[in-house]
């Protein structure tokens, strides 16, 4: 089997070039325990309809300023999630493993649990790219 040069590439410069760094693969119980928590930097509130409003602040650093101050950003953008997208965010408080909000999720909206791991992987996979969650690995104690 070949490996894509973009691959081979992006491993050999991972090295020296952080952002294009590839995480090594994860089989699937490591992925179920991990817990993912919320970035502290972000605001929410939730509406009477059960919708959370996210308000994300620019970035403060050199770059953040320079950026904003060429193309006149906003010192903070909003992102509104449905109902269930914020059932799912405000199990990541970082006591909630992946496998108990699959579960949660399920109990809750009475959903087929395959359906339920493909779409709360998947809009995990999506707030960690957009760097509103991060996640980490109990250690210790039974995990």
């Amino acid at each position: 089997m070949r490996v894509p040069l973009t691959y081979r590439l992006r491993v050999s410069l991972g090295r020296y070039v952080p952002f294009l760094r590839v995480p090594p693969p994860m089989d699937r119980q490591q992925v179920f325990r991990l817990r993912p928590v919320r970035n502290p930097v972000i605001e929410w509130e939730t509406t009477e309809n059960g919708e959370a409003i996210l308000t994300i602040p620019r970035r403060k650093d050199r770059i953040g300023r320079i950026v904003g101050f060429w193309f006149r950003l906003p010192e903070t953008r909003g992102a509104q999630l449905d109902e269930v997208g914020t059932f799912v965010w405000s199990l990541c408080d970082g006591e909630h493993s992946v496998e108990s909000i699959v579960q949660r999720t399920c109990n809750q909206y009475k959903m087929n649990r395959r359906e339920v791991e493909i779409s709360v992987t998947t809009y995990l996979q999506t707030l960690a790219e957009r760097r509103l969650i991060g996640f980490y690995e109990r250690k210790g104690r039974g995990k």
